[in-house]
């Protein structure tokens, strides 16, 4: 592909006018074209290619030359193209040429736009505005707040129902208002914050794909994705950009089957959209796309590297079972989860629950027989789970009534 092909590929003129599709393998541009051309005016359709086999890789571009259009081709998510069986998956794609000054923290999630901004002539009312609007769609609310530096003109907000009005009410309403969307509220909110946090440098959003160019800030998220190899850093980028938020991502690990990609977010809310949205995805076609956060990947990594050697999980007996004998405990330096914590004492059998004290990091294994429960403080304790180590010691002891005698440590 030329650069000059590819700049037009990643175009982001007008705002949202791209899709981001996910389809088979063998569709064509020409059957892409076809399916979308009723939606507008198509600027240009790529399908993503592999260059060893000449096969599709499942993903595509359609690019619109109005947002408008880009709208309507949503509507097409969930259809079936000609000539194949599965439904295409279809969003709106972010933008890969995010400048200093440019919205850096719009969710590409349609149904977060639905509001205008304008710059509008002081004498006009909140009445005059909605009736006006009113033209391209159903406008749910008008606001105006006057321009303190200019008693001439006053910002307008106005809010419709759908992605596709407020589209349409942008490309057509009068030029001189020189309307476009609003960013929502708190991912304004969020972006004044981070641009007061971060250095000069940083605050513009490029392209990143490796930690050693950008510094992980306290509060970052790091999520660890399991993917088919044909996904090479670029792709995985553009993959998870789709979501706002993301810092950087880079390839761990790769082998002949699959690759391991580490994608940090600002906030592990952001995170979270991605796992939502990305986690289970079929891309390319037939090949799962598995995204955990690290935290999860790291316990999965300790219960089948260190708890095996106690053989597998058993299941939990029901909280209304006597507890017959407890088992205290203590995570250095840190607590772990309770799932992983769980994970390690059901390993011994008769395991009722366990429990974190809040807010501390020691807590209690509750087990219905004595055999469990030595077991479990005999060989759990000292064992290393991943950077805490396990302090297992025995609590107390259960009689007929249930009254608890406390042991001697």
């Amino acid at each position: 592909m030329s650069d000059a092909s590819r700049a037009k590929e990643i175009s982001e003129e007008p705002p949202m006018s791209r899709l981001f599709i996910i389809c088979g393998k063998q569709i064509t541009k020409e059957r892409l074209i076809k399916h979308f051309e009723s939606d507008g005016t198509i600027e240009e359709c790529v399908v993503i290619m592999d260059r060893k086999t000449g096969q599709g890789k499942g993903v595509a571009y359609v690019k619109f030359t109005k947002t408008s259009s880009a709208a309507r081709g949503l509507r097409k998510n969930g259809t079936v193209v000609e000539g194949d069986t599965r439904p295409i998956k279809v969003m709106i794609s972010a933008s890969y040429n995010r400048e200093k000054h440019s919205d850096t923290s719009a969710d590409v999630n349609e149904n977060h736009f639905l509001r205008l901004f304008a710059i509008v002539p002081s004498n006009r009312t909140e009445e005059q505005l909605k009736e006006e609007f009113s033209l391209h769609g159903t406008v749910t609310q008008v606001r105006l707040v006057p321009d303190k530096k200019n008693d001439q003109q006053c910002a307008a907000y106005v809010k419709f129902t759908s992605f596709l009005e407020t589209a349409l009410a942008i490309e057509n309403c009068n030029p001189q208002y020189k309307a476009k969307f609003c960013v929502p509220r708190n991912k304004l909110q969020q972006e004044r914050e981070q641009k007061g946090q971060l250095l000069p440098d940083t605050i513009s959003r490029k392209r990143v794909h490796s930690p050693d160019r950008l510094t992980t800030a306290r509060g970052d998220t790091k999520l660890v994705v399991i993917c088919s190899n044909q996904l090479n850093q670029d792709r995985l980028w553009r993959l998870f950009d789709i979501c706002p938020g993301m810092k950087y991502c880079t390839i761990i690990t790769a082998n002949e089957i699959n690759i391991t990609a580490a994608v940090v977010y600002s906030s592990r809310e952001e995170a979270q959209r991605a796992v939502d949205k990305i986690h289970g995805l079929e891309y390319p076609i037939g090949e799962r796309i598995i995204v955990r956060f690290e935290e999860e990947f790291k316990e999965d990594i300790i219960t089948k590297d260190t708890l095996s050697q106690f053989g597998p999980p058993k299941p939990l007996l029901s909280d209304v079972v006597q507890c017959v004998k407890k088992a205290f405990f203590i995570c250095m330096p840190e607590a772990v989860s309770v799932r992983l914590l769980t994970d390690a004492f059901c390993r011994f059998g008769d395991l009722i629950k366990v429990y974190l004290v809040p807010g501390k990091r020691h807590g209690y294994a509750e087990f219905a027989s004595d055999v469990a429960a030595n077991r479990a403080i005999q060989q759990l304790h000292g064992i290393q789970l991943g950077d805490c180590r396990l302090k297992v010691l025995e609590c107390a002891e259960y009689t007929g009534d249930q009254k608890r005698i406390r042991t001697e440590h």
